[in-house]
């Protein structure tokens, strides 16, 4: 028999043996038993016998590697209930570590310090408190993107140095804000200050200042004690459509039920303390229309999640707005972000531009006064001119009532006609003495507005100042750009 016979011998022989063998499987996670027989003449088949063995031997390599699975999951679902156990026991003793250490932490011995401070400054000292955890906060984060990004402890550790640090002037200019926030101070007063707490003896400063406290009776205090002082306020017949002064407005005394017209900065002094309400909703005492006072947003205020505070340039103010809004305006060169070291600079920047723009209106007024004194001297020059042609006049007049009366060749018709003509040529006279004082008036008013445009023609490259022209009241003033 050739090869090709006895290779399809075989394969008739593992099909026969394949349809005569009896299977049955009694099958576990664990275990598996397997029961195979061989019927009729292959039984005693060498070939068959040979078969079998190696199905035999499959069988139990299957069995193995399916137990020694089983095992493994077994052990891994041990390993992992072990590890939650574990954790749970952790987080339980965590717990009652931290309740055991709760009254030693940061918060609460902090929480104790400030139950002995007197109420109005409790909220203060707690504004501190989350100052400097937010600052903390900044630096673990610089802390943690530096490692993240693959850089040395070393660098990690200047980062967080670099982002928690507190410089001097800032703790000046939060505890600033913090104490106007809780009324403790008066926002339009504190920045008068600099960065470092000083108060400048400049003329804005002074001039600002007398605002505040021209007038002990305008006091809240002094009020509080001294509730129907006729002269604290400007007048007894105030009413709530009285039309106040240029810097006045109407508010409603609380504490007598009247009204009064008194000055914007003390109108500010009375709402915060509870003793008068402003009348004039138009009048702008806050930078918000509120009875709690506010601070305009700055790099130190904290905006809602996913905001972040810029500085536009356009509106030349700071605003909370959405981090992809600010990307897109930084990117626009629209906007620019400011740390608080740079806010708080940039205040004594502005604090000196707006004592150049008092000390440059100060001029201007001088100018204006000047010029007033010039027009009264003018006219009073002109007035002079006045009274001497009608003296001139008068002694003519009576020049002629002498001769009349004295040589007789006179006529009363003559007479009549001379003192006429006199008289006409003073009226003449006269008028030409005005139109030369309307014109002289006009000359200065006109010398006056050149004066003050090339002023205002020497600022135009100002980066900070300007000097504009005010058509209703018809007067040049600087402002701030």
């Amino acid at each position: 028999m050739g090869r090709i016979g006895i290779a399809l011998t075989t394969v008739f022989v593992f099909g026969a043996i394949l349809g005569s063998i009896h299977t049955s499987y009694a099958q576990s996670p664990v275990e598996t038993s397997n029961q195979t027989t061989l019927s009729g003449d292959l039984a005693n088949n060498p070939i068959a016998q040979d078969i079998l063995e190696k199905i035999e031997q499959t069988k139990q390599w299957i069995a193995d590697l399916e137990k020694r699975e089983y095992e493994k999951t077994q052990a891994q679902q041990e390993l992992e209930e072990k590890r939650a156990v574990a954790l749970e026991r952790l987080n339980q003793d965590l717990l009652e570590w931290e309740n055991l250490w709760s009254n030693y932490t940061a918060r609460a011995v902090f929480e104790r310090f400030v139950e002995d401070k007197p109420a109005q400054v409790q909220g203060v000292f707690w504004d501190q408190f989350e100052f400097m955890e937010m600052k903390v906060d900044a630096g673990r984060t610089a802390l943690k993107e530096v490692i993240a990004n693959g850089g040395t402890l070393s660098q990690a550790r200047a980062a967080y140095h670099k982002a928690a640090e507190t410089k001097r002037i800032e703790l000046i200019e939060m505890n600033a804000q913090f104490n106007v926030k809780h009324n403790l101070a008066y926002y339009k007063e504190q920045l008068l200050f600099n960065s470092t707490g000083q108060l400048t003896r400049d003329p804005y400063t002074i001039a600002t200042l007398g605002e505040f406290y021209k007038d002990y009776r305008a006091s809240p205090e002094y009020l509080d004690a001294n509730p129907n002082d006729q002269y604290a306020y400007e007048s007894l017949e105030t009413s709530p459509d009285t039309d106040c002064r240029p810097g006045y407005v109407v508010v409603h005394r609380l504490t007598n039920n009247d009204y009064a017209c008194i000055t914007e900065s003390t109108a500010e002094m009375w709402e915060r303390h509870g003793i008068g309400e402003i009348v004039d909703t138009d009048a702008v005492i806050y930078d918000e229309a509120s009875l709690t006072p506010t601070i305009p947003t700055n790099p130190a205020t904290k905006c809602k999640d996913r905001h972040v505070v810029v500085y536009h340039f356009e509106a030349k103010a700071y605003g909370c707005v959405l981090e992809s809004v600010a990307q897109t305006w930084i990117a626009e060169d629209k906007a620019e972000i400011h740390d608080l070291t740079e806010f708080i600079l940039g205040k004594d920047k502005q604090k000196d531009v707006k004592n150049q723009v008092f000390e440059i209106n100060q001029e201007i007024l001088s100018i204006y006064d000047n010029n007033i004194l010039e027009q009264i001297q003018l006219k009073k020059y002109y007035d002079l001119m006045y009274q001497e042609a009608d003296k001139s006049a008068y002694k003519q007049e009576k020049e002629l009532l002498l001769g009349f009366n004295s040589d007789g060749q006179m006529s009363k018709e003559e007479l009549a006609i001379q003192i006429m003509e006199v008289r006409d040529n003073n009226e003449l006279n006269k008028e030409r003495i005005l139109e030369d004082k309307i014109k002289a008036l006009e000359d200065l008013k006109l010398e006056l507005h050149k004066e003050l445009q090339s002023m205002a023609n020497s600022f135009e490259d100002n980066p900070n100042i300007k000097i504009v022209w005010d058509s209703a009241k018809e007067k040049f003033y600087a402002i701030q750009r």
